[in-house]
This record gives structure tokens, sequence and C-alpha cells, in this order.
């Protein structure tokens, strides 16, 4: 069954395409000036996994450990979605922004998409961050030609799983996060969501891009 979506405003600013400078990937060469994936981390996030997951016994429990342990504790980075300045200076390596991430508790989309395939890849578990198009509270992509989010897709029992931090954390309550966008179905995932990589839609005949502009949110 698909969740029914209200898209505010000021949830959809929270998440929006000006905050992510560096923290996607494109195509325009301005972008990827602060591009965090462009060096290899040496920034160990080790010890935070297995003291997150210490207590799971499945891959399953240990992904879930992971997600609720990031959504309790890491806080939307209001302060860095309107900084250039701030932007600048953390999106200078994947290693300083998971440093950043962890030291001010705090994170935008790509923060979260990048910390969470650490401690995943830190205990075992294989992950991907997800660049891509969502769009707004209007049901429209505010700008279709740069990738305007982040988020992840997780491999548990041998199948890829998708997940969004940024949106639970935006749609839930100031108490817990909004569960719909932890391993979301595919078939419900994509009406939201589109990858710069078809094949990160996980569906067995992916839709193109201009079938995802023209289908309505439900």
């Amino acid at each position: 069954m698909r969740k029914q979506f209200i898209f505010l405003p000021f949830i959809f600013f929270g998440i929006s395409s000006i905050a992510q400078i560096g923290a996607v990937i494109g195509k325009d060469n301005k972008h990827r000036e602060y591009n965090p994936v462009k060096n290899k981390s040496t920034f160990s996030t080790e010890k935070l996994a297995f003291a997150i997951t210490k207590d799971s016994r499945t891959d399953t429990d240990k992904v879930r450990a992971i997600y609720r342990w990031i959504t309790s504790n890491i806080s939307y980075d209001n302060e860095l979605r309107l900084s250039s300045k701030l932007q600048k200076e953390i999106y200078t390596s994947e290693e300083n922004v998971l440093r950043k991430v962890l030291e001010r508790k705090m994170a935008l989309c790509g923060g979260y998409a990048f910390l969470f395939k650490s401690l995943c890849e830190n205990v075992g578990i294989s992950a991907e961050v997800i660049h891509g198009f969502t769009k707004d509270y209007s049901g429209k992509i505010r700008k279709a030609k740069q990738p305007n989010h982040t988020w992840n897709a997780v491999k548990l029992n041998g199948k890829w799983q998708l997940l969004d931090i940024a949106w639970a954390i935006s749609y839930g309550s100031k108490s817990s996060a909004d569960d719909y966008w932890f391993l979301t179905k595919a078939t419900n995932f994509i009406y939201t969501h589109y990858p710069e990589e078809s094949k990160w839609t996980l569906l067995e005949k992916p839709i193109s891009f201009s079938e995802f502009q023209k289908q309505s949110v439900k």
C-alpha cells in the first residue's frame, strides 16, 4: 500500500538542492568542486559501528540499529544548508564529511548517506550512496538537470533495498523518525525518488526519467 503524501514547503526546503552543494554528484564541474567522494576516506567509524550493533544478531538487526542510531543522534543541519562558506569547509573529502557529521551531530542528506554506508561496511554489510532526483511538495522536480538529493541502498539477504534517512527525519516527529522511508518497497519509492543510474530504482522494469516526471505522487 502506497503512503499518502502531504508535501509541506518547510519540509521541501529542508531537503532542497540548494543545500546539497557537494553532497550530490552532478555533471556540472562547479558542483564537483566540493564533492565528498572524490577522495577516499581514511576516517574510521569502525568502533562506533561495532558499538551500535553489539547486541544485533542478524544483518537486518544491524542495519536497523544503525538506522535507529543515526535518526536518534544526528539532526538535520540547517546551519550547513544555509551557509555556502560552511559547505565549502566541510565538503572537501568524504573523510571530512564523516568527521564533521559526528562532531556536529548534524548532517544534510549526503552526510546521512555517507555515514550510513560507512557504518554498514564496517560490520560487513554492503551499502551504496545513491544520488538522484526527488519531487517537491507540489509533486514536481524543482531542478531536473542537477541531482537534488542523496539516499541509500543496502544489501540484505542477497537483495538490495532502499532507504532515505534524511526523509525519515524530515517526515518524522521530534521523538521518532518516519519508518516508511526505511527499507521502502521499490514500487513505492519510485513515486518520489529517481536515481541517476536507473538500475537503482530496483524495479524489474525501470521507468524512464520522463515517466517519473509525469507520474503523480500518490
